[in-house]
């Protein structure tokens, strides 16, 4: 009986930490998985009508972008959803290879004419190497470090380790943006406040007028040349 009862414990044990797989909760909850784990449905390369030949693959479960050249979108491309999304909760889980650099893009209109020698412009969970990063020939300011709004607001947390696994969770709901990192909230700012377009007259996204009120767009992963993996992408509408 109690090897019996032990496998009951350990099934229930791996079934919950199964990658890329909703629990009853998350269905329950209203949650959608983005990947499976197996295939790139439901993703297309920005501003293409199929999934990049290059610069991605899956691999162990996870999604994967190649090390290239650094560049950014200069690889196989930025990739995006094929749906738009408006208020929603977004978590992920995420790690990069050494001086990694990449990012997490939503509300992305994917305008024409594209971005050239660079990303498509949209808000950004920024995910890099903290410590060991050089920007400019700097160590990075607070406002590019991983988890913070990208140029805009910085992420209130200590540098992270990349090499492991994290998981990180993005909520836009009516102007009000958070971003948490671990379970724990690193940024909460709301659209219409004076830090927010403070930083965004500071920021490169002040040539795009319209920035501080896009009300829908794509969820798109950056392709900046750098390792990083993804898995267990999940999304909810609100």
């Amino acid at each position: 009986m109690k090897i019996v009862f032990s496998l009951l414990i350990i099934s229930a044990l791996c079934s919950c930490s199964r990658d890329n797989v909703l629990t009853k909760s998350e269905k329950s909850a209203g949650f959608t998985l983005m990947f499976d784990g197996k295939s790139t449905q439901g993703w297309r390369g920005a501003f293409m009508n199929e999934f990049p030949k290059k610069g991605w693959v899956i691999r162990d479960g996870a999604l994967l972008g190649e090390l290239s050249n650094g560049g950014e979108a200069a690889d196989g491309g930025d990739i995006v959803s094929l749906k738009k999304y408006k208020n929603f909760d977004l978590q992920f889980d995420w790690k990069l290879g050494k001086l990694g650099n990449s990012g997490v893009k939503y509300l992305v209109e994917e305008k024409m004419p594209k971005a050239t020698g660079g990303s498509q412009p949209g808000y950004e969970y920024q995910l890099i190497d903290d410590a060991d990063f050089i920007y400019n020939d700097k160590h990075l300011p607070a406002e590019i470090k991983t988890g913070s709004l990208y140029q805009i607001a910085a992420a209130q947390k200590p540098d992270v380790n990349i090499a492991v696994w994290h998981t990180s969770r993005i909520v836009f709901n009516n102007d009000q943006i958070e971003h948490y990192l671990d379970g724990k909230l690193i940024v909460s700012i709301n659209r219409k406040s004076k830090a927010f377009l403070d930083g965004f007259q500071q920021s490169k996204f002040k040539s795009f007028p319209n920035y501080p009120t896009i009300q829908e767009g794509h969820i798109l992963l950056q392709d900046h040349g750098h390792n990083v993996a993804f898995k267990n992408i999940k999304i909810k509408e609100l």
